[in-house]
């Protein structure tokens, strides 16, 4: 028992990593983390993202895909913005969305894909 609980966490790790989307400033050993994406209202996504540098803000887009669900389909959809992620401190980035597609399908989850900017690696 004793050495599979490491090995957990170690797993645990690997994906929580695998999972986190980060852009690394470059010339920096600074980040701009996304912490979140949430939809509020049937048709805003709002992506939370976080920059550790001290004195650096970074332009960054971020891919979000979209999972809207029916009676007996789901489909995804991929939309993007641009925000621009302040030093040391979290950023909110706001995406208007539908909120039905054209099969009657409402939005039920959010993820982030990808963030990237001019700055970032």
């Amino acid at each position: 028992m004793k050495t599979i609980f490491p090995f957990l966490l170690m797993i645990l790790g690997i994906f929580g990593s695998l999972n986190a989307q980060v852009c690394k400033i470059s010339d920096t050993g600074d980040n701009v983390e996304v912490f979140s994406a949430t939809i509020s209202d049937g048709h805003i996504v709002t992506v939370v993202v976080g920059n550790d540098s001290q004195d650096k803000s970074a332009n960054v887009t971020v891919n979000v895909t979209v999972t809207y669900k029916g009676s007996s389909t789901s489909k995804e959809y991929t939309f993007t913005a641009k925000g621009i992620a302040k030093p040391n401190q979290t950023t909110e980035i706001k995406i208007d969305i539908p909120d039905r597609d054209k099969q009657d399908r409402t939005p039920v989850s959010a993820r982030v894909t990808q963030i990237t900017g001019t700055k970032c690696l």
